[in-house]
C-alpha cells in the first residue's frame, strides 16, 4: 500500500519490473478507481472501476507456429533454410508442436465497446507449456486477474 497526495490509499496490483516489460498497475479503492503507468512514462492512466468489464489472462502464440513443418519442406531448400538461420527453423519446428508460447499478458476489456481492450504484458519471453516456470508466471497472472474480477464485482455490487 502506498499513501498518494491527496491522502487516499492506494495498493499495488502489479509492480513494474524494466527486464520484462512489466508495468505497474495499482487500485485506489476509496475512489474506485485504478491506474495503469506504462513503463517510461511519469503518470499513469486513471480508469474508473465502474468502467471494468472483464479481465482474461490470454498466452501470446509464438510466432512461426503456422504454415508447414521445416521438415516437410523438399531437399534444397529445407538445406538452404537450415544453413542460413539454423535456429530460427529449430525454433519454428519447436513452437509447431504447441509446446511453447512467446508469453502470458491480461486483456483487460471495458464497458465502451469502441475502446480496444489494454494488454498488460505479465511475461514477454518464450515459456515452455507445463514447465516450473510457465506454471508460476500463468499463477501470478491468475493473482492479478483476481485482483481485477475483485475490482468488478465491487463495481457492480457496491
Amino acid at each position: 500500500m502506498t499513501e498518494t497526495s491527496n491522502n487516499s490509499v492506494e495498493r499495488a496490483i502489479l509492480l513494474p519490473s524494466a527486464p520484462f516489460g512489466i508495468p505497474e498497475v495499482m487500485a485506489n479503492d476509496a475512489e474506485r478507481t485504478w491506474s495503469l503507468r506504462e513503463l517510461g512514462t511519469p503518470d499513469a492512466t486513471v480508469y474508473p472501476m465502474a468502467d471494468l468489464r472483464g479481465c482474461f489472462v490470454r498466452e501470446l502464440e509464438c510466432a512461426g507456429a503456422s504454415g508447414p513443418a521445416a521438415g516437410e519442406v523438399q531437399g534444397m531448400q529445407l538445406l538452404g533454410e537450415v544453413l542460413k538461420n539454423p535456429g530460427k527453423v529449430a525454433r519454428a519446428n519447436r513452437y509447431r508442436g504447441g509446446a511453447y508460447c512467446a508469453g502470458v499478458y491480461l486483456e483487460v476489456t471495458l464497458a465502451d465497446p469502441d475502446v480496444e481492450a489494454i494488454i498488460i504484458p505479465i511475461w514477454n519471453r518464450e515459456l515452455k507449456r507445463g514447465s516450473m516456470a510457465y506454471r508460476q508466471v500463468i499463477e501470478s497472472a491468475e493473482t492479478v486477474k483476481a485482483a481485477f474480477d475483485g475490482m468488478i464485482e465491487v463495481a457492480l455490487h457496491g
